[in-house]
């Protein structure tokens, strides 16, 4: 077994508890439906959150060819996507108990901050991951375009006072997720 396939195995694993997450809290939801109170907003943040997991776990697929891995190369990524895990946990809300509504504007007023704040902290290390890869700043700018999107515009949801501007910055956000998302499965085929 090589370094690549240890850390990417981890790298899954943990991948795959936040999707399970995400996917079990979702027919939650449904199953509950009669008790939920929908949210657009709050349905963007669980939605970039889908997108930036798959995304994230197929960008990994680039370092198979790496040789050196040194301490930092193990640790770097499994922090990364811990802070991942996270945020995807934070953005799902538990179901509803028996006879109790679970209003999703309400979730997303009260717990926004908080998968928000861990979305741009995920931003930032996405930031400094490229940069510590990349030769030259054109390089990290080619390399961090989403990341930086991704960080400006969570940074913006996180100080938005306005619903409208809250608002702007989730459909900034569920607009890139899938053209990250993409981008990044275009690597398992080469």
């Amino acid at each position: 077994m090589t370094i690549f396939e240890f850390v990417f195995g981890m790298i899954s694993v943990i991948t795959s508890l936040a999707l399970t997450r995400l996917l079990s809290g979702c027919v939650g939801l449904y199953r509950h439906a009669a008790q939920i109170r929908f949210s657009w907003r709050h349905a963007c943040w669980i939605a970039v959150a889908l997108m930036v997991l798959i995304g994230n776990w197929a960008s990994f697929w680039q370092r198979r060819d790496w040789q050196v891995w040194g301490p930092l190369d193990v640790l770097i990524p499994l922090v990364f996507i811990g802070v991942l895990y996270a945020f995807c946990d934070l953005v799902m809300p538990d179901e509803p108990k028996a006879g109790q509504v679970l209003d999703l504007r309400d979730y997303h007023a009260q717990q926004g901050r908080r998968y928000k704040a861990m979305h741009l902290v995920f931003a930032t290390l996405a930031l400094l991951v490229i940069a510590r890869s990349s030769s030259d700043f054109e390089h990290w700018l080619d390399g961090a375009m989403f990341a930086l999107v991704a960080a400006v515009s969570t940074a913006v949801a996180l100080r938005a006072r306005r619903v409208w501007l809250d608002t702007l910055a989730a459909i900034v956000l569920v607009m890139l997720a899938p053209l990250f998302m993409w981008a990044s499965l275009q690597h398992l085929s080469g």
